[in-house]
């Protein structure tokens, strides 16, 4: 199947469901958590942490799993295709960076936390790489064709999924929490607490009664 997926992006939707769902969770929520355990030195949490990343992400590792389940081995052809997922995933891309823009210009973080490693992750990574794996798994696997058992229930529960995670992301948004804390790169850590109420999202922190985040010292 190496001939139907670009190179690099596709390796992981070559070795079918269960890599590709690893893989779509490895980068989110797994690797926001792995940055905020080493760089941030905090542990995520649904008391500081968003409900998109933390519920919504791995939604969406379920529908690239049922996509690449119900492709198989066919060519994902079509709107499905290798150009296509590229798009996608440069369209994500450009999302990504003007989200980062907007969400700072509107002072939902501030600089030092538009700067903090999950939110460049999250902006320059998963925005791209699941752009490209949730187009070509999950267009893919709608459109193809089959009448296994299961292939009916399998699209309804990869709309379902998609659109479970767009309605967390709109919950999120009216629900800021902390997401990513003031962060300085010279110590390789956050600010010392207490942090200025200069975002949103550190306003949220702040009048949230008990949500002061476990920060690991060392």
């Amino acid at each position: 199947m190496s001939g139907y997926y670009l190179p690099w992006l596709g390796v992981p939707l070559e070795h079918g469901p269960w890599a590709a769902a690893a893989a779509v969770f490895a980068v989110t929520p797994g690797g926001l958590w792995l940055l905020a355990l080493l760089l941030e030195r905090r542990l995520m949490g649904f008391r500081t942490g968003f409900v998109a990343v933390l519920i919504g992400d791995p939604l969406l590792a379920v529908a690239v799993a049922l996509g690449m389940w119900r492709i198989g081995t066919a060519p994902p052809g079509g709107p499905a295709g290798p150009w296509w997922g590229l798009a996608s995933s440069g369209a994500w891309l450009c999302f990504g960076l003007l989200q980062w823009w907007r969400e700072l210009r509107a002072g939902f973080f501030t600089r030092r936390q538009a700067l903090a490693p999950t939110k460049i992750w999250h902006q320059l990574a998963v925005c791209p790489l699941l752009g490209y794996w949730l187009w070509t798994a999950g267009v893919g696997g709608l459109l193809a064709p089959g009448a296994r058992p299961g292939d009916v229930t399998a699209r309804v529960l990869i709309v379902a999924c998609v659109a479970g995670w767009a309605v967390i992301n709109g919950y999120d948004r009216r629900r800021p929490k902390l997401g990513h804390p003031p962060y300085d790169w010279r110590r390789l850590r956050p600010l010392p607490q207490p942090w200025p109420t200069a975002s949103r999202t550190l306003r949220a922190y702040r009048s949230t009664s008990g949500a002061e985040e476990r920060i690991i010292h060392r």
